[in-house]
């Protein structure tokens, strides 16, 4: 069984011959990884930990396989651009140093402050033909042997870089025609955007990923009512396109979104993601919904991966994954999806060491 078989029997509640996994890692965790095995790129990298799924931008989510920049001159897209989704939108990560290690963060939310639509229209949105997608399939062809997997695309989180959390939601409730002008500009660029990639090499691609959290450690974000007005209709266009193209969709949420899973599934997402285990019990989420969606994640990062031992890794990946993988539907991944800076590399190691290990059926 190839990656790309074994990931889609997965999703699709078969059984492969082993549980597929995944990785994700900002660039010095991915540099500490190389050094420490001895390898020199990313593809021996994910050969070395047994990972079925290419993601697009890269390991480290912006040195990957992306079209071509035709569009105005913009510093944030060198010649060297490699899907870094921030560009898009005219913002610039900043690399700062922590007590922890490095981490990527970006400056204040450029409309913050806007108070009219005008301003709102002002702001340099992008176009989706500043792209040009037809060299994609010869840049995907070294991937092939991987389950490849389009990523970058978000119908609510991103709109929060740009205007800010707070004064979305506030937006949300008092002036709805800001908040859903920003959020339907954002997913008209993305729908375009991917929808190009799609026409060029949707045969070549397995899932189609957004990240959008709409939880927080013990609840949702939004209340229901307002994920129906606001999320709902892009979501769908997205899982619409996805599906029209014969590809898998996964919904990335961090935090506790247990009470919103039945519609997502009933909306059409095939992978669910994190399953962020400090916010929701990952055995009790695969015996309710396991049958009707695919999971990924559920190794816990805040705790158990950053802070405890190789052996009490071992544990808890035998403990999660030996009933997740139950009938399919698991892809083995940790319960926050980018692995960061503060994380020991042994632990990394012992993580997919041991989902190799208790990922055979």
């Amino acid at each position: 069984m190839n990656r790309r078989e074994r990931v889609i029997n997965a999703v699709e509640h078969h059984i492969p011959d082993r549980v597929p996994m995944h990785i994700n890692a900002t660039k010095w965790v991915v540099k500490k990884l190389k050094t420490e095995l001895g390898l020199s790129t990313d593809k021996e990298l994910l050969e070395r930990l047994c990972i079925d799924i290419y993601d697009m931008r890269g390991i480290d989510l912006h040195s990957g396989t992306a079209p071509r920049y035709i569009g105005p001159e913009n510093p944030l897209f060198p010649a060297t651009w490699a899907g870094d989704i921030m560009s898009f939108w005219n913002l610039k990560e900043m690399e700062t140093a922590t007590a922890s290690g490095y981490v990527w963060e970006l400056p204040l939310p450029p409309l913050a402050n806007a108070q009219s639509i005008q301003e709102l229209q002002a702001y340099p949105w992008p176009d989706p033909n500043w792209f040009d997608f037809s060299t994609i399939r010869q840049r995907l062809e070294p991937w092939k042997d991987f389950c490849i997997l389009a990523s970058g695309c978000s119908v609510f989180q991103h709109a929060t870089f740009l205007r800010g959390m707070d004064h979305l939601m506030m937006d949300m409730c008092i002036q709805p025609e800001f908040a859903h002008y920003i959020l339907d500009k954002m997913a008209d660029f993305y729908y375009d955007y991917y929808h190009k990639m799609f026409r060029e090499a949707g045969d070549m691609i397995s899932i189609f990923a957004l990240a959008d959290d709409l939880g927080a450690q013990n609840a949702l974000l939004l209340s229901p009512e307002m994920i129906e007005e606001y999320i709902v209709p892009n979501l769908k266009r997205m899982i619409d396109l996805a599906h029209k193209y014969n590809i898998k969709i996964l919904l990335h949420s961090c935090g506790n979104i247990e009470t919103l899973i039945p519609r997502l599934i009933e909306l059409g997402i095939d992978i669910l993601d994190p399953i962020q285990p400090e916010c929701m019990d990952p055995i009790a989420i695969k015996k309710k919904y396991g049958e009707k969606i695919c999971l990924r994640g559920g190794i816990s990062v805040q705790q158990t991966v950053s802070k405890g031992t190789t052996q009490e890794i071992e544990t808890e990946v035998k403990r999660i994954a030996c009933e997740l993988k139950q009938n399919g539907g698991y892809i083995f991944s940790p319960g926050h999806p980018v692995l960061q800076d503060d994380i020991p590399i042994k632990n990394i190691i012992a993580l997919y060491d041991a989902g190799m290990k208790y990922g055979n059926y």
